[in-house]
């Protein structure tokens, strides 16, 4: 029998531009992690729930995948009308609940890191500090608390970087494994593989860190904390990480 794979789950929440305006506006941006040691359980009660959601006409049909947050434009552009779009909402908290009850259950682990745009250096570029913030947190906040048996893989929703960005990234989080390493900081035991670029309709796993993504985001931009303590059964240590306090 192949072994099961360890799989760590990363998306995003929120919008990474770091103009004045987007700072304003929009002045948090979320990663969520997941971490599974067996993620087919996780893939499976996920694949259920947005089965039985579209049943009920509680989540729309035309979406393939669960996330936190509907996205209205393209609902809109694929045909939806205002009220549909309302009706939908209207279920949103309950299909967030189910979904947290799903990875409560199937996850290992949980962890989100939030990054307060305001308090970002100024040269900071978005691919920078994404880049920096998703291997930061990996490594500091999850990889060194699990300590996994085996590097596990990690998988994260395609389309955050261009197919040049995607491989510059790979080596800085290799590199970054390797510094960590060197300097007698890392926790655990192997090297990190390349992350892998997933599509989040074929992938749950990536719902699942939408979700927790989402949580945390709507913690800090709507001061609404329900989601994101619905959550701490599965907490890796404290939970989150901000940058910066």
């Amino acid at each position: 029998m192949a072994r099961v794979t360890e799989t760590i789950f990363v998306d995003e929440s929120g919008d990474p531009g770091l103009s004045a305006g987007s700072k304003r506006i929009r002045p948090f941006f979320a990663f969520g992690f997941v971490y599974c040691s067996d993620p087919q359980g996780l893939r499976k009660r996920l694949r259920r729930l947005l089965k039985k959601l579209h049943l009920k006409n509680k989540y729309p049909r035309h979406l393939g995948e669960i996330k936190f947050y509907l996205p209205n434009t393209d609902l809109i552009q694929q045909g939806y009308k205002k009220a549909d779009i309302r009706h939908y909402e209207a279920f949103s908290p309950e299909v967030r609940t189910k979904s947290i009850n799903v990875i409560r259950k199937e996850a290992d682990g949980v962890f989100s890191a939030i990054i307060d745009k305001k308090k970002a250096a100024r040269t900071w570029t978005t691919e920078e500090l994404g880049n920096f913030t998703f291997a930061q947190t990996l490594i500091v906040n999850i990889m060194n608390s699990i300590s996994p048996p085996n590097p596990p893989a990690i998988l994260y929703d395609k389309g955050r970087l261009s197919a040049s960005r995607t491989n510059r990234f790979r080596t800085y989080l290799l590199n970054k494994d390797s510094y960590f390493q060197y300097k007698g900081l890392k926790k655990y035991r192997g090297t990190l593989p390349a992350p892998i670029e997933t599509t989040s309709k074929l992938e749950p796993g990536i719902w699942a860190a939408d979700i927790v993504a989402g949580a945390f985001y709507h913690k800090y931009s709507h001061k609404d904390w329900s989601y994101a303590n619905a959550l701490k059964s599965a907490y890796i240590d404290s939970g989150e990480r901000v940058y910066w306090p």
